[in-house]
């Protein structure tokens, strides 16, 4: 599977941008990249508008360096892990690109790491524990889901949680929290986490099980129940639904149908597509979003794509992450330099920050290898529009197990 660095263009010879045609998708002129997603979760026109909007921008201005940037295609894994690998291996050893922007998968393990072994530069959002202690990857929220032995997690959804209740006069001294994840590895760990954030952020944890199965079940009653009575026969003040898109699509409208009255808040489905689904819903993002008309920097995302997909497109989640993506690797090319090797663009990313302020980040690395930038915004749906129900903001990252804050 692994050539030899040299057959795939790897080395370079030279330091002008003009003696570089032997770097793996490299010219003098240009930059080939692709993006790889999981479909289901990120379309592969909402993968090509967030990218090649952020990728017009800069190639309007005559490239980075002089080399504009050339999005070849979106290679869809089927949310196969074989699959990812072996489209992963097709466009590094057959179509030859430089860079895989944007990687937007959470079955990426086995290609993420073909891409260090060939020294492939990757950028996107950290949803696969291999875009944590990896030279080649560049995560625009850095390492966000960590391996058990990398207990690191952020303050951010458990903070902005409890900051709503300040806003409302209130405070998280005697809150109530259930966590609900799904029965497989990636929502026990979820469930971990996120009852530790819910702990380190003053609420008392009173359910916490990964007893949904993954493949939505017909009847979700005994879980609504179970959720409902978990505060001592009463509800919770706050349900985390930590949960992929398949049950986030029906646990949140099951439970608010049920009668909840408290907070319910997912990470998932913040959309345009989806805001009649998540009525009376909290959805956690990572970034600042297109309803913060107050923001110019979030406002000129939101033309620039529009600019791509038109004035009516629908800017969803995988846009942003994709357009974040592109934006990340961008930067990092500035800072590389005009000499284009993996190699130098490897250097570059280990002591880089990447940001738009009071947007996204900053994500800071090296500490970006075994962390997530600690920051998001808390947005509420009330059936036919989304608002900011807490404002973009940075927390702080901590240790799950030992409840340490840790330098970041």
């Amino acid at each position: 599977v692994i050539g030899a660095f040299a057959s795939m263009g790897i080395a370079a010879t030279g330091s002008g941008a003009g003696a570089q045609s032997n770097v793996r998708g490299v010219t003098a002129t240009s930059i080939n990249v692709a993006g790889l997603s999981q479909a289901s979760q990120f379309t592969a026109a909402e993968v090509k508008l967030g990218a090649t909007a952020r990728f017009q921008v800069e190639n309007s201005k005559g490239g980075v360096f002089g080399r504009k940037i050339n999005y070849v295609e979106t290679a869809d894994d089927q949310g196969d892990p074989t699959v990812d690998l072996t489209q992963a291996q097709r466009l590094v050893q057959q179509d030859q690109v430089f860079a895989v922007v944007p990687t937007l998968t959470p079955v990426a393990d086995q290609s993420l790491a073909f891409f260090a072994q060939q020294h492939v530069p990757f950028a996107g959002w950290g949803i696969d524990h291999n875009f944590c202690n990896n030279n080649y990857a560049l995560g625009f929220t850095g390492c966000i889901v960590p391996p058990p032995s990398i207990p690191t997690t952020g303050t951010t959804w458990g903070a902005l949680i409890v900051s709503f209740f300040k806003a409302h006069g209130q405070g998280a001294a005697g809150k109530t929290a259930a966590v609900i994840s799904e029965d497989n590895s990636v929502g026990q760990t979820g469930a971990v986490v996120i009852g530790a954030q819910a702990k380190k952020a003053g609420l008392k944890v009173v359910f916490q099980k990964s007893d949904l199965p993954p493949t939505p079940p017909g009847d979700y009653s005994p879980y609504v129940n179970e959720l409902l009575s978990s505060n001592g026969g009463k509800q919770p003040d706050v349900i985390f639904v930590v949960t992929s898109t398949p049950n986030t699509l029906k646990l949140p409208g099951a439970l608010v149908t049920a009668g909840f009255k408290g907070v319910l808040t997912n990470a998932v489905l913040y959309d345009p597509r989806a805001v009649s689904i998540m009525k009376n819903n909290s959805v956690f993002t990572q970034f600042d979003v297109p309803e913060d008309t107050a923001n110019a920097q979030m406002q000129q995302i939101v033309n620039n794509i529009k600019a791509v997909g038109g004035p009516n497109v629908q800017i969803t989640q995988p846009t942003l992450a994709a357009y974040f993506s592109a934006d990340a690797f961008v930067a990092a090319l500035k800072k590389t330099g005009k000499n284009l090797t993996p190699g130098n663009f490897a250097k570059a990313i280990a002591n880089f920050t990447y940001q738009i302020p009071g947007t996204i980040g900053p994500t800071k690395y090296p500490a970006a290898r075994t962390q997530g930038a600690p920051c998001g915004t808390l947005v509420y749906s009330d059936g036919t529009a989304w608002s900011i129900q807490t404002p973009f903001s940075c927390y702080q990252n901590f240790n799950y197990k030992t409840g340490k804050i840790l330098n970041y």
